[in-house]
Protein backbone atom coordinates (compact mmCIF):
# COMPACT_ATOMS: atom_id res chain seq x y z
CA UNK A 1 0.00 0.00 0.00
CA UNK A 2 1.67 3.55 -0.92
CA UNK A 3 0.10 6.17 1.67
CA UNK A 4 0.44 9.75 0.50
CA UNK A 5 0.15 12.40 3.28
CA UNK A 6 -0.36 16.26 2.08
CA UNK A 7 -0.38 18.67 4.32
CA UNK A 8 -2.08 22.36 3.25
CA UNK A 9 -0.21 25.33 2.09
CA UNK A 10 0.28 28.47 4.16
CA UNK A 11 -3.19 29.37 5.61
CA UNK A 12 -4.49 32.77 7.01
CA UNK A 13 -3.31 33.19 10.43
CA UNK A 14 -6.63 33.52 12.11
CA UNK A 15 -10.22 33.58 11.52
CA UNK A 16 -13.68 33.54 13.29
CA UNK A 17 -13.02 29.61 13.55
CA UNK A 18 -10.36 27.64 12.85
CA UNK A 19 -12.55 25.56 10.60
CA UNK A 20 -12.85 28.70 8.67
CA UNK A 21 -9.57 29.63 8.21
CA UNK A 22 -8.22 30.05 4.34
CA UNK A 23 -5.41 29.25 2.41
CA UNK A 24 -3.36 32.62 1.12
CA UNK A 25 -2.68 33.18 -2.05
CA UNK A 26 0.89 32.45 -1.05
CA UNK A 27 -0.33 29.13 0.35
CA UNK A 28 -2.48 28.37 -3.08
CA UNK A 29 0.72 28.59 -5.20
CA UNK A 30 2.58 26.60 -2.58
CA UNK A 31 0.12 23.52 -3.04
CA UNK A 32 -0.07 24.15 -6.87
CA UNK A 33 3.71 23.81 -7.04
CA UNK A 34 3.76 20.19 -4.84
CA UNK A 35 0.46 18.72 -6.88
CA UNK A 36 2.51 19.58 -10.22
CA UNK A 37 5.82 17.77 -8.47
CA UNK A 38 3.43 14.80 -7.19
CA UNK A 39 2.08 14.27 -10.45
CA UNK A 40 5.04 14.31 -12.21
CA UNK A 41 5.97 11.14 -10.17
CA UNK A 42 2.93 9.28 -11.93
CA UNK A 43 1.57 8.06 -8.50
CA UNK A 44 -0.60 5.33 -8.09
CA UNK A 45 -3.36 7.19 -5.91
CA UNK A 46 -7.07 5.38 -6.05
CA UNK A 47 -8.70 7.25 -3.52
CA UNK A 48 -8.51 10.00 -1.04
CA UNK A 49 -9.85 11.38 2.39
CA UNK A 50 -9.49 15.31 3.15
CA UNK A 51 -10.78 17.01 6.19
CA UNK A 52 -13.67 19.34 6.47
CA UNK A 53 -11.79 22.59 7.64
CA UNK A 54 -11.72 25.01 4.66
CA UNK A 55 -7.39 24.76 4.06
CA UNK A 56 -7.51 21.33 3.47
CA UNK A 57 -10.66 21.47 0.77
CA UNK A 58 -9.09 24.06 -1.24
CA UNK A 59 -6.09 21.67 -0.99
CA UNK A 60 -8.17 19.04 -2.37
CA UNK A 61 -10.06 21.17 -4.84
CA UNK A 62 -6.66 22.06 -7.09
CA UNK A 63 -5.22 18.45 -6.20
CA UNK A 64 -8.38 17.42 -7.74
CA UNK A 65 -8.19 19.42 -11.00
CA UNK A 66 -4.75 17.46 -11.52
CA UNK A 67 -6.03 13.96 -10.56
CA UNK A 68 -9.43 14.20 -11.54
CA UNK A 69 -10.00 10.29 -11.82
CA UNK A 70 -9.53 10.36 -8.03
CA UNK A 71 -12.35 10.09 -5.35
CA UNK A 72 -11.81 12.34 -2.51
CA UNK A 73 -13.98 11.82 0.49
CA UNK A 74 -14.44 14.21 3.93
CA UNK A 75 -13.86 12.89 7.06
CA UNK A 76 -13.29 14.53 10.27
CA UNK A 77 -10.83 11.91 11.33
CA UNK A 78 -8.17 14.42 9.73
CA UNK A 79 -8.88 17.12 11.81
CA UNK A 80 -5.56 18.83 13.65
CA UNK A 81 -6.22 17.03 17.05
CA UNK A 82 -7.69 13.65 16.17
CA UNK A 83 -5.99 10.45 16.97
CA UNK A 84 -3.62 8.91 14.73
CA UNK A 85 -4.17 5.64 15.76
CA UNK A 86 -7.95 6.62 14.21
CA UNK A 87 -6.27 6.72 10.64
CA UNK A 88 -4.16 3.47 11.38
CA UNK A 89 -7.53 1.95 11.57
CA UNK A 90 -9.05 3.43 8.74
CA UNK A 91 -5.76 2.75 6.73
CA UNK A 92 -6.03 -0.98 7.37
CA UNK A 93 -9.96 -0.74 6.58
CA UNK A 94 -8.55 0.42 3.04
CA UNK A 95 -5.21 -1.58 2.60
CA UNK A 96 -6.82 -2.51 -1.08
CA UNK A 97 -6.16 0.88 -2.02
CA UNK A 98 -3.28 3.56 -2.31
CA UNK A 99 -4.54 6.66 -0.54
CA UNK A 100 -4.12 10.10 -0.23
CA UNK A 101 -4.73 11.68 3.36
CA UNK A 102 -4.93 15.80 2.99
CA UNK A 103 -4.73 17.29 6.44
CA UNK A 104 -3.29 19.12 9.13
CA UNK A 105 -0.54 19.27 11.61
CA UNK A 106 -0.76 18.16 14.26
CA UNK A 107 -2.18 15.34 13.26
CA UNK A 108 -0.25 14.51 9.83
CA UNK A 109 3.70 15.04 11.69
CA UNK A 110 2.08 12.52 14.87
CA UNK A 111 0.74 9.97 12.11
CA UNK A 112 4.00 10.33 9.81
CA UNK A 113 5.96 9.51 13.41
CA UNK A 114 3.44 6.78 13.94
CA UNK A 115 3.50 4.88 9.98
CA UNK A 116 7.63 5.12 10.14
CA UNK A 117 8.61 4.81 13.88
CA UNK A 118 6.33 3.15 15.49
CA UNK A 119 5.37 6.15 18.29
CA UNK A 120 3.16 9.75 18.08
CA UNK A 121 6.14 10.96 19.92
CA UNK A 122 8.91 11.31 17.21
CA UNK A 123 10.36 14.35 16.07
CA UNK A 124 9.16 14.07 12.58
CA UNK A 125 7.42 17.14 10.53
CA UNK A 126 5.55 17.69 7.79
CA UNK A 127 5.59 20.91 6.59
CA UNK A 128 3.21 23.30 5.05
CA UNK A 129 2.79 22.21 1.43
CA UNK A 130 4.56 18.77 1.56
CA UNK A 131 3.49 15.88 -0.06
CA UNK A 132 4.68 12.27 1.87
CA UNK A 133 4.80 9.54 0.39
CA UNK A 134 5.01 6.52 2.41
CA UNK A 135 5.31 2.58 1.52
CA UNK A 136 3.69 0.32 3.83
CA UNK A 137 3.41 -3.95 3.17
CA UNK A 138 2.23 -4.28 6.20
CA UNK A 139 -0.24 -1.95 8.19
CA UNK A 140 0.81 -1.44 11.50
CA UNK A 141 2.87 1.23 13.57
CA UNK A 142 6.45 1.24 12.36
CA UNK A 143 6.16 -0.84 9.32
CA UNK A 144 5.99 2.41 7.12
CA UNK A 145 9.09 2.78 4.79
CA UNK A 146 9.07 6.70 3.65
CA UNK A 147 10.05 6.80 -0.39
CA UNK A 148 9.84 10.17 -0.84
CA UNK A 149 8.82 14.00 0.54
CA UNK A 150 7.97 16.46 -2.45
CA UNK A 151 8.17 20.57 -1.19
CA UNK A 152 7.04 23.78 -2.52
CA UNK A 153 10.57 25.08 -2.89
Amino acid sequence: MLVYLMRHGKAERSATWDEGRELTVEGVLQNRSVIKKLFSRSPIIDKGFVSPFERAKQTAADFHLVFPGVELEETRLLIPQSDPYDVLNLLEEKQDHHLILIAHNPLLSRLFSLLVDGTTEGARQVETSNALCIMMDIIAPGCGELKYVLSHD
